[in-house]
């Protein structure tokens, strides 16, 4: 039995797209932060493509599981247009339609499904965190046209944060259970339901009050309570006897960066803090190390390979986390150094990775064993694709 050529995987595209994007990204900003390359682009457009442009690009590559290879085509080629509309800073009659097709179709191909396959709540979640990549959107344009003075900038971070905190805590465990089984040990806590549901309730009371603008003190304890319930669950996930597994290890850390960064959002508030620290901890190092961490894994995942890291990725995930600590740091030390220090891993770590992912030897589906074929089909929902790999 062959798979259909017919059929393909998001991954193919979407996650070298996401990886050469985001090292093409961040260093542009950072030279037209420091003066050396006029763009014009706003911090509101730098952080809208880092949500909008890298973020959806790695969740379209990770629910995108089964789709005809034109879909995949049309699904590519709206995210490449929203991209270049906006770098192009195309009038908004241009922009703005192209910016929306990528998150609509992402949500037809991918959020409708979790919709309706939700019967048990088990995944409910998933379909309205994919629709509220529109809504990300249109607050975003409902800023730029002045039509109200916030931006989408905090919601749009927040949305991600809630997707790696969700996405991770079903993720996460579940590879880690399987690494622990390799060594004659047992994960016992593992999805951890009340936990969970406490963060995302967190989440949405963060979400709401950064979409609305209203309660910030409100929605800090939100993020406060988003941020404590992953740190609690990661405690329990047993890190330390998976620190030989790279390709594990790299997941913990991702998460650790999550829940750090959601406590320090809403403490940050609370106190008076940068609330750039915080974004710049679950961006750069939330969602940098996990994106990449979860793009490789689930790419061999599904090209049916064994699931261990190369050197080169293990290289690039340090990388991120280094990326990671120095941008933070910089928001203290006002200075270039640590800021082009961060962007210079950022890039090499996403350049390392985008090598490793276009490199891969990919078996021919006509090869696989049934075996092979039910791990490749792990991570795909019975009515949509699941976020559980």
């Amino acid at each position: 039995m062959s798979v259909s050529p017919a059929v393909t995987s998001g991954h193919r595209l979407m996650y070298p797209a996401a990886a050469l994007y985001g090292a093409l990204m961040v260093p542009l900003w950072v030279a037209q932060f420091s003066g050396l390359l006029p763009l014009g682009w706003t911090a509101a457009v730098h952080a809208h493509e880092m949500v909008g442009g890298y973020a959806l690009a790695v969740v379209g590559g990770f629910l995108m599981t089964r789709l005809s290879r034109a879909t995949l085509a049309l699904a590519a080629l709206s995210w490449l247009a929203g991209r270049l509309a906006m770098l192009a800073g195309l009038p908004p009659v241009v922009a703005l339609p192209a910016s929306f097709a990528y998150p609509l179709l992402l949500f037809i191909v991918a959020g409708v499904p979790f919709l309706r396959g939700a019967r048990s709540g088990h995944n409910a979640v998933f379909g309205p965190l994919i629709a509220a990549f529109i809504l990300s959107e249109a607050l975003f344009w409902a800023a730029e046209l002045g039509i109200t003075g916030g931006g989408g900038a905090p919601f749009g971070l927040a949305l991600v944060g809630t997707l790696l905190m969700t996405m991770g805590g079903r993720v996460i465990p579940a590879a880690t259970a399987g690494a622990l089984r390799s060594q004659g040990l047992t994960l016992v806590q593992r999805v951890q339901p009340r936990l969970e549901w406490i963060g995302i309730a967190g989440a949405a009371v963060a979400l709401l009050s950064a979409a609305s603008g209203l309660y910030p003190e409100v929605g800090a304890v939100g993020a406060i309570l988003a941020g404590v319930s992953a740190l609690a669950r990661l405690a329990r996930w047993r890190t330390a006897a998976i620190l030989r597994h790279p390709e594990i290890a790299s997941l913990h850390l991702g998460y650790l960066c999550v829940g750090a960064g959601w406590v320090l959002a809403g403490g940050g508030t609370l106190l008076d803090l940068p609330g750039a620290a915080a974004w710049h901890l679950l961006a750069v190092g939330g969602l940098g190390i996990l994106a990449n961490a979860m793009m490789l894994r689930t790419a061999l995942q599904r090209e049916a390979e064994a699931v261990r890291f190369p050197l080169p990725a293990t290289v690039a995930v340090g990388m991120l986390a280094g990326a990671a600590l120095l941008r933070v740091a910089a928001l203290w030390w006002p200075a270039m150094p640590p800021l082009v220090g961060a962007a210079v891993l950022w890039t090499l770590g996403h350049l390392l990775m985008a090598a490793v992912l276009l490199t891969r030897r990919r078996r021919s589906p006509r090869r696989l064993s049934e075996s092979d074929r039910a791990e490749s089909d792990r991570g795909r929902h019975r009515n949509g694709p699941s976020p559980v790999s």
